[in-house]
């Protein structure tokens, strides 16, 4: 049957329909260019987004240097406060609240203003005392559109006494001799390994010598001599510490106190009956009626009477002696309860009747937890020797002399010496807490981090 003429248009129609292609290239062009816009909008979009984040990377960038510099200007700036003759800048005395813009015992920093060219602040309550040696500030950065950035520090005072004993000539160790530490705030003296706290570290900078079962909770700390050659090294065995040895660090200063300087560690200083607490003194004693007569302390056997208490006072008492004589089983006590005490022993002559610790003869302090806060300084350049029993409780300053501790004598603190030798099951405990009690004005960061605005 043949297809009708309307089927046929019908068909040719649909045929013309379906194959007509007219057209589908400006459709496909279409479709191309709206592709390609939206390809370039999201890249204009995504550069002009990595260009804002990259703007705000530069600017926080800006204002955390400016908050770092602000730290570092602000270290600078106590520093040379501290070193002024006279001072013209003070650390705070007493703990206070360093989230508090009002605190009472903090210390002001505006007048700490920033140099031409940077952008920082000081954010209030400026400068806060957060424990004994330690302090803290924080510094506020800012850069373009308003971008900041916040640092906060704390740092202390240079602590120069850090270790339990220091000879500048040599430091030596031998039968038996033992080196502990622990810090009076928390704990009596280590009785041996087991509650030591790993700080006994022992140093020189012209021989370390360690030999015949000794043994050093820390590290032997090599300094150097005076025209850079290196510490003889007489260790027998690196076996005696618990920590390393040697420990190389460059030369130690053999005052860093400053015995000679004139100033406040200086026996000479105090010499003047207006400037010491030599009336202070409690006894009985055989002269005074109980003070310090003629700069001499003598107990036991023919001075009758066997002990003597040293007060301190706020702010530090300060006795100032040319010869001490502690006959056996004396004691003489120093009482912190009011404040540190400080007794100066000035003699350079080197007499051997300028200082003498007999068997069993011992200087306490009370209350026991305080032991840092006694501390005896001389310019003496003969031997001090702590033995048989004795028993000395405080800083031994005395970087002309030669200090020996032996034969179970025990000394409780820290000693710094021309030499220091231990011997014969003699001890020392390293009481960690005169790290913060003898500073120096050069100050150190102890931590910071950087707080996001």
């Amino acid at each position: 049957m043949r297809p009708s003429l309307n089927m046929k248009l019908r068909l040719s129609f649909k045929r013309s329909v379906c194959c007509n292609e007219n057209g589908a290239v400006l459709v496909i062009g279409l479709v191309f260019l709206v592709l390609l816009a939206m390809t370039g909008t999201t890249a204009m979009v995504m550069t002009s987004t990595d260009m804002q984040i990259g703007g705000n990377y530069k600017t926080s960038t800006q204002a955390f240097w400016d908050a770092e510099a602000g730290v570092n200007y602000g270290l600078a700036k106590m520093e040379a406060g501290l070193k002024a003759s006279p001072a013209t800048f003070t650390l705070p005395t007493a703990v206070g609240d360093p989230t508090d813009p009002s605190d009472a015992n903090s210390v002001s920093l505006s007048a700490f203003t920033a140099p031409t060219g940077f952008g920082f602040s000081f954010k209030n309550p400026g400068l806060t005392m957060l424990a004994t040696n330690r302090y803290l500030f924080t510094t506020e950065g800012t850069g373009a559109n308003n971008s900041n950035m916040a640092i906060t520090v704390t740092f202390k005072k240079g602590t120069p006494i850090t270790m339990a004993a220091f000879g500048d000539e040599k430091v030596g160790l031998k039968n038996s001799a033992q080196v502990y530490s622990y810090d009076s705030r928390t704990s009596a003296p280590a009785t041996g390994l087991g509650n030591s706290t790993g700080q006994g570290d022992i140093g020189s900078n012209q021989e370390v010598e360690t030999k015949n079962s000794s043994v050093i909770d820390g590290d032997g700390v090599f300094g150097e001599f005076a025209n850079g050659s290196p510490t003889t090294n007489d260790i027998w065995s690196t076996a005696d510490f618990t920590g390393d040895a040697p420990v190389d660090v460059g030369r130690i200063d053999p005052d860093p106190l400053g015995i000679n300087s004139g100033g406040e560690y200086d026996p000479t200083s105090w010499s003047a009956p207006a400037l010491n607490d030599n009336n202070l003194a409690t006894g009985p004693s055989f002269l005074g009626g109980g003070a310090i007569v003629g700069n001499f302390i003598g107990l036991g056997s023919s001075y009758t009477d066997s002990t003597m208490t040293l007060p301190g006072k706020a702010g530090g008492a300060n006795y100032y002696i040319t010869a001490i004589d502690l006959k056996n089983s004396t004691t003489l006590n120093i009482d912190t309860t009011l404040g540190p005490v400080r007794l100066f022993l000035d003699d350079p002559s080197a007499s051997s009747t300028t200082f003498k610790m007999c068997n069993g003869a011992a200087i306490n302090v009370t209350p026991a937890a305080n032991a840092d806060q006694f501390g005896f300084f001389t310019n003496y350049t003969g031997s001090l020797d702590v033995n048989n029993g004795g028993d000395f409780n405080g800083l031994v300053y005395a970087p002309k002399a030669d200090v020996i501790i032996h034969n179970t004598g025990d000394l409780n603190g820290a000693v710094w010496g021309k030499t220091v030798d231990v011997r014969n099951d003699g001890i020392i405990n390293y009481n960690t807490a005169i790290a913060d009690r003898y500073v120096t004005n050069e100050l150190s960061k102890v931590s910071w981090y950087d707080v996001r605005n």
